[in-house]
């Protein structure tokens, strides 16, 4: 066997290289929106909050949610492989849109 470091990314230098990954807000929010359709929503809420550096948005649904595991892995950089089997209902490709999608336009996520 080979002898190998791992090297872990800099999240201080990774982060804000996302952010310039190409979306604006209206691809941004459909990505987002997305993993709704994925989870399974009949019912999908945008709420927007325009106040300069204060401004927030919410996409509010009503999907199956995820247990904390889930939802640990889904905030994960790159958390599923592209040859993953998936269902197909499963929009996403590459486990980044809503790290990716929210990085662009946002300094913060929080998910309820």
């Amino acid at each position: 066997m080979e002898d190998y470091d791992i090297v872990n990314p800099k999240p201080d230098a990774l982060v804000p290289g996302l952010r310039d990954i190409g979306y604006n807000i209206e691809s941004a929010v459909a990505d987002i929106v997305d993993n709704s359709v994925t989870a399974d929503s009949r019912n999908i809420e945008l709420e927007f909050n325009w106040a300069g550096e204060g401004s927030w948005i919410a996409v509010v649904d009503d999907g199956i949610g995820m247990d904390r595991d889930v939802l640990k892995d889904a905030m994960r950089v790159g958390s599923k492989s592209p040859l993953e089997t998936r269902h197909i209902n499963d929009l996403g490709r590459f486990g980044l849109g809503l790290k990716t999608a929210s990085f662009a336009i946002c300094k913060s996520i929080t998910v309820f």
